[in-house]
């Protein structure tokens, strides 16, 4: 039997482009409303380690050259659209990217996004989601173990529905299916396919305050590599939501989480895991957020697990009602557990990963802002050779046309 997905990584993109010019020819009824925003978007910006490597005796032995930074400049075309009837909503979003490098012009590649979301109402008792994602972009080279051009491609199909019973009482369940065509440096055709259930039960009886309790199930397997097999997850856990207006959100999930893969050497990782999430509009210009998260994740250059604990802190000024500043910090401390793909630095390996940012965004026009972005990142691992400083400045321009 041929695999639909394995005939080109533009396969789905033609079905994708035609609903979008089905649903802009749909007959609007007297109750429908819709809407379109198509924009462009260009961004130039210089990065200082662009194959993020500790020096550029890397480069090197792998082609001659020992350049660490490059310019690079980026150009989107993309629409938004949004189509309203009764209590239903239909979204769709498409982006057509192009990325070229000043230097390393082999990395010169084509980019796209497509995503279509149904959010659905039967009743006031029933409601629910149904959305498609597919999207290929470049892969980011601290992911993986190659200095080449890599072009992944992502799918994703979410499908939810949520039951009120009574007045007191939530369920909520939840299918996904997702597929990555991740090539590495050996392997083209290197992908990983994966199933994930979810089932809560949350109790909104208290003010301001729900909560529950959470378990999910993830079937998995990475294909068309040696050694690596199928994997399976149990993450069972505790819910927690504190609203007061909309000046203050929490929300909160802890439990636990329990991988068993083949082929690893470390046939099973379990972990704490969770989630953090705080916001606060201090006034009517200020707001801050915090992030905390631990999950048990996939480690594709290596075809094994990895557990990542994440602090994200940030804070948004919006000084006047044109321009606004964007301050954000991150840490993630990542281990690395079994080790399935010969050849990857797995097994032992503990990464740190500090992150910094700052954009400053310029509404020039009505349908015009511009902004100016610096990043910062740098990563210490026991592995050597994944040490890396990067520091990126660019500037960013978006033209919307708003009716």
């Amino acid at each position: 039997m041929i695999d639909p997905y394995r005939a080109g990584t533009w396969r789905g993109l033609p079905a994708i482009c035609l609903l979008l010019t089905l649903i802009a020819l749909l007959p609007l009824p007297a109750a429908a409303q819709m809407s379109a925003s198509p924009y462009l978007d260009a961004r130039v910006e210089h990065d200082s380690n662009v194959f993020r490597v500790p020096n550029s005796e890397p480069l090197i032995i792998a082609n001659g050259d020992p350049t660490l930074a490059d310019w690079d400049q980026k150009y989107i075309a993309g629409v938004n659209a949004t189509y309203l009837w009764s209590q239903q909503k239909l979204t769709a979003l498409l982006e057509v990217r192009k990325q070229d490098f000043d230097h390393f012009k082999d990395l010169n590649h084509y980019e796209y996004l497509a995503d279509i979301g149904l959010d659905w109402k039967l009743t006031s008792l029933v409601d629910g989601l149904l959305d498609y994602r597919q999207e290929k972009y470049m892969a980011p080279f601290y992911l993986g173990d190659s200095l080449n051009l890599a072009l992944d491609v992502d799918r994703r199909v979410v499908g939810k529905a949520n039951i009120n019973v009574a007045s007191d009482w939530r369920v909520e369940t939840g299918l996904s299916y997702r597929y990555l065509q991740a090539p590495l440096q050996f392997y083209p055709d290197f992908d990983q396919r994966e199933f994930d259930t979810h089932v809560a039960l949350d109790y909104l009886g208290a003010a301001y305050f729900t909560y529950g309790i959470a378990y999910d199930f993830i079937s998995g397997a990475f294909d068309n590599a040696p050694n690596v097999g199928n994997y399976t997850q149990n993450g069972l856990g505790l819910t927690a939501k504190y609203t007061v207006s909309a000046l203050t959100t929490l929300n909160a999930q802890l439990g636990y989480s329990i991988r068993d893969q083949t082929n690893t050497g470390t046939s099973r990782v379990s972990a704490i895991t969770g989630e953090f999430k705080y916001t606060r509009q201090l006034t009517g210009k200020t707001s801050v957020n915090l992030d905390l998260s631990r999950n048990v994740n996939s480690y594709l250059a290596g075809g094994a697990s990895e557990v990542d604990t994440i602090v994200n802190a940030g804070a948004l000024w919006q000084a006047t009602y044109k321009i606004g500043v964007d301050l954000n910090a991150g840490y993630t401390h990542s281990s690395f557990v079994g080790q399935a793909i010969p050849g990857s630095n797995v097994d032992g390996r503990v990464d740190h990963f500090p992150t910094q940012s700052i954009d400053l965004k310029y509404q020039m026009l009505r349908h015009l802002w511009v902004k100016a972005y610096f990043n910062h990142s740098a990563r210490s691992s026991t592995y050597e050779l994944y040490n890396f400083s990067d520091t990126i400045a660019g500037i960013e321009a978006r033209w919307t046309f708003n009716p």
